[in-house]
């Protein structure tokens, strides 16, 4: 390693000592745990680290087995002859490693540093400690002896027949699966689908449980075992008297869910899901470490954000001892930075902005952006603008899903001459960022927020205001180009389909219009009947639709919607439509994340400064996220039939507030334009910048004290350098590859437009 590496002390041993824990010995399993610690310089001993649950989350208990202890339960043991409670988890593991004859000498976490402050101090050495033992020992629990073990013998089965299916593709171990082609992740399927249904003893769903229980296991949520894994030289992952190497395990984890599909053909878990969702992230780490790869703190923190600490500043915290300089420092003049100290004594806000300032500088990019929550969504207060929220795990529905961080929009700033761009900086004073920017637009309109009951309705009456009172078209667009531009934008363009590997997907054919044409249809045929898809088939319905031929016109385009409406319900749920001052179209990033996931409600906090009295926001919301539950939507539907029934006359009126079309429930209530305020709305700028990958929203600082009235624009944009708000990324239609930097020279080629006289300087606070 370079000498001017920073971490490069790190690395080296030679000199380091640290406290370890010997494990005296038992001739009985019930013996009373003793325990000795020593100072030993690491080179010349030989010590296992121990890697257990921190989570504090509540186990899950299996059919017929005994329950387990409380998350969060103590037990005693002897730490150099004093009576210390320990975690119930750590003693088990303690137990299940301890020798008859032998001592054993580990390392964990709580034996060596009880307190905030004794784990701060071991801080600087811990990454040496975790990277110098023989083994580090992941350990899942006591399990349940034999029923454990044969579980155990599954997932070692699951692991091998993995490895033959990838070679018989091609696949080999030094490949990684995102450059796999969609052949080859078919045939994989294919290879191990190939077996009978009563394979792997699938009929014994005990059995099955306890396999869930490991790949599920409550351990894949605590943030530490991250660091524990990526950093050790041969980390096993244990449970009971069985064990698993980590690259076998990690196979396995990959086999699981086409045996879910094959066997019982219904998702997994959510606990399992996200046990190998995190196992996954866990080995991309390791990988890049076994490659010498860069591991940066910033991708490593939102691994730790799946795991939703309890303790925010642990996703942090933990990750600092795995992080390592980026690769990105070799491209500019700024060099790596000192990574933020473990300090148990700063707030989450205060350790939050280290974090940004130190990705922004060591990077002298934004990508600390990318997929990341909009201010609005944020649930920690105090934090600015640009800084983003890491104690919130990130949204289930990406904003940059699919979006390039390669696009030409990032060749645009990497081609700006040196001499021209001035780094990217933050001011110790006040936290405010200063970089450049290229103003590309202003916000002109915004729809309210898609969800899983209003998007075929909203996506209409979008589409109607379109055609009611259009903005400024591009020169020689039709009217048929500018609808396919507009289901374009509601789709972020991306159907996410595979394209030639698993890294790229592919636009919507053009033939997805008819299917948008067909919605339309129904939505406005829904609209002229004043009715739901709940009351449509009526004898009264019917005979209008007979006597109308303008109806019996809209009747012939129906019953084709379904294609595009279910990349509209993926792709548009919880975003928001917006058309701009230069007539362009764009989704905003998810400001909404209970309307993107409703598995959500209930579980995130009511953002502050929503829309005052809230009854239409509330009414809308309300409605929009009952016909998105199955059950709920059943019971609306009966309900609807039974007002018809009883009160023909107020049937309308239901149907009216179901569609949301009644006063207070529309995108211009007060109540929704407070709401907006929080979001993007009218008069807000789009920008391109020097260091960003995708289009950024600001927000002129003072606007909102000023009120709507000073922000609106109907001219081109042009901002001087001022300080602004950071908003949130967004899709822009027709900018996402840098079309707005495209030139073609003498030859006809296309070439990147540099024009200097556009790049302003902006202060973000």
């Amino acid at each position: 390693m370079s000498t001017s590496n920073p971490f490069a002390a790190l690395l080296d041993p030679r000199d380091i000592t640290a406290k370890l824990a010997v494990i005296q010995p038992a001739a009985e399993w019930d013996d009373p745990i003793d325990v000795t610690l020593i100072e030993a310089a690491l080179k010349d001993t030989s010590y296992e680290c121990i890697s257990y649950d921190r989570s504090g989350v509540e186990p899950v208990p299996i059919r017929d087995a005994p329950p387990p202890p409380p998350a969060n339960s103590k037990l005693t043991v002897s730490i150099d002859g004093q009576e210390q409670e320990i975690p119930h988890q750590l003693e088990s593991a303690l137990r299940m490693f301890r020798r008859k004859e032998r001592q054993r000498t580990v390392w964990a976490d709580v034996l060596v540093g009880r307190t905030v402050e004794e784990r701060s101090a071991q801080a600087d050495v811990q990454r040496y400690v975790l990277g110098n033992a023989e083994r580090t020992l992941c350990w899942l629990g006591p399990g349940d002896g034999e029923s454990t073990t044969k579980a155990f013998e599954t997932i070692h089965e699951m692991s091998r027949r993995f490895w033959d299916a990838c070679w018989q593709v091609g696949i080999r171990t030094d490949m990684r699966l995102s450059q796999a082609t969609s052949q080859q992740m078919t045939g994989i399927r294919d290879i191990l689908f190939n077996c009978p249904y009563n394979d792997l003893d699938s009929f014994n769903f005990r059995h099955w449980d306890y396999i869930y229980s490991i790949f599920g296991s409550q351990y894949w949520c605590s943030v530490q075992g991250i660091a524990d894994i990526v950093l050790a030289k041969a980390p096993v992952v244990v449970c009971g008297r069985s064990n698993i190497p980590w690259d076998a395990y990690i196979a396995a984890t990959r086999a699981m869910p086409y045996y879910q599909v094959k066997f019982f053909q219904v998702p997994l878990y959510p606990r399992v899901l996200k046990g190998l969702q995190i196992a996954n992230e866990i080995e991309i780490a390791v990988r890049r470490k076994r490659l010498g790869e860069a591991i940066e703190l910033l991708p490593m923190i939102q691994t730790a954000r799946n795991c939703e600490p309890k303790d925010p500043r642990d996703a942090v915290f933990a990750m600092i001892h795995v992080a390592t300089p980026s690769a990105r420092t070799q491209y500019h003049k700024a060099g790596a930075q000192p990574l933020p100290k473990i300090d148990y004594s700063k707030t989450a806000q205060q350790l939050f902005t280290e974090v940004a300032r130190y990705s922004i500088l060591e990077r002298q990019d934004l990508m600390l952006w990318y997929s990341e929550r909009p201010p609005r969504t944020k649930r920690l207060r105090g934090l600015p603008s640009w800084v983003p929220d890491f104690s919130a795990p990130p949204p289930s529905c990406k904003s940059s899903a699919f979006f390039n961080p390669d696009s030409g929009m990032r060749l645009w700033w990497e081609a700006v001459p040196d001499r021209w761009k001035k780094p990217i900086s933050v001011s110790a004073a006040d936290n405010a960022v200063r970089l450049q920017v290229r103003p590309l637009d202003r916000v002109a309109h915004v729809s309210s927020v898609f969800n899983a009951g209003n998007f075929r309705r909203l996506c209409f009456a979008e589409f109607a205001k379109l055609l009611a009172d259009p903005l400024p078209a591009h020169a020689g667009e039709t009217p048929a180009q500018r609808t396919e531009r507009f289901w374009r934008a509601l789709l972020l363009n991306g159907s996410g389909r595979m394209g030639a590997t698993m890294r790229d997907t592919v636009a919507p054919p053009a033939a997805l219009g008819a299917h948008f044409d067909s919605l339309v249809a129904e939505e406005s045929l829904l609209q002229a009947l004043g009715c739901t898809l709940a009351t449509l088939r009526t004898p009264e319905n019917a005979q209008r639709i007979q006597s109308s031929a303008e109806l019996r016109a809209l009747v012939a385009r129906c019953g084709r919607a379904k294609p595009f409406e279910d990349l509209l319900a993926s792709h548009a749920r919880g975003r928001r439509f917006f058309r701009t001052a230069g007539g362009r179209f764009g989704m905003t990033a998810v400001e909404d994340v209970v309307a993107a996931d409703p598995e959500l409600l209930g579980k995130e906090p009511k953002v502050e400064g929503g829309s005052g009295d809230g009854a239409g926001d509330d009414v809308a919301a309300g409605l929009g996220r009952l016909m998105g539950d199955p059950l709920g939507n059943m019971m609306l539907q009966q309900f609807q039939q039974y007002v018809g029934q009883r009160s023909p006359e107020a049937a309308p009126i239901l149907a009216q507030a179901i569609r949301g079309e009644m006063p207070g429930q529309s995108g211009g209530s007060a109540g929704e334009q407070r709401r907006t305020d929080i979001g993007v709305r009218e008069g807000d700028i789009i920008v391109a910048a020097i260091g960003g990958f995708f289009p950024y929203i600001l927000r002129p600082k003072g606007e909102e004290e000023a009120g709507e009235g000073t922000s609106s624009s109907s001219g081109p944009v042009e901002e001087d350098s001022s300080t602004y708000e950071f908003v949130g990324d967004c899709y822009l239609h027709g900018a996402m590859d840098g079309e707005d930097f495209h030139a073609v020279d003498d030859q006809g080629e296309r070439q990147i437009a540099i024009d200097l006289a556009k790049i302003v300087d902006i202060t973000l606070v």
